[in-house]
């Protein structure tokens, strides 16, 4: 969307989600993965949960620990 662009957590958020979930059409992890991050690197706490967990199980490429760690660090700290 024009506000996922724009850099919005929330509308980046919902983006991801309706990607990860495939709600009107396929699932795609990268395309969740992208927009997810880009809200988690913005503060979304619960972006940088589900973040963490797709690179924790390496949903979308290959698992990143390093990465999955620090999202669901990220997620944990923000409570």
């Amino acid at each position: 969307t024009a506000a996922a662009e724009a850099g919005h957590p929330d509308a980046n958020f919902n983006s991801g989600m309706i990607y990860w979930e495939g709600d009107g059409g396929p699932k795609d992890m990268k395309k969740a993965l992208k927009f997810l991050t880009a809200a988690a690197e913005a503060g979304h706490p619960d972006a940088n949960f589900n973040s963490g967990m797709i690179y924790w199980e390496g949903d979308g490429g290959p698992k990143d620990m390093k990465k999955a760690l620090k999202f669901l660090t990220a997620a944990a700290e923000a409570g």
